[in-house]
């Protein structure tokens, strides 16, 4: 995960944003933004790797008749 932290951290946006894409779970994929990329390379280094590990999760969306639950 360092190291994607790292790569993110030093190409241009729109490659950072593929490598993103790359490693992200395809239910998050859409998160995979230049807002999202801006974000991880202003926090530190251990919380960048907290959210990456957050980012590899499956996206998961529970419906319950007209009502919804994020997890």
């Amino acid at each position: 995960m360092k190291w994607i932290a790292k790569k993110i951290m030093e190409e241009d946006e729109r490659e950072a944003i593929e490598i993103l894409k790359v490693w992200t779970h395809r239910s998050r994929r859409e998160k995979c933004t230049i807002d999202k990329v801006q974000e991880l390379n202003e926090i530190m280094d251990n919380k960048v790797i907290i959210a990456l590990k957050a980012l590899e999760e499956p996206h998961i969306l529970w419906k319950l008749g007209d009502k919804q639950l994020d997890v």
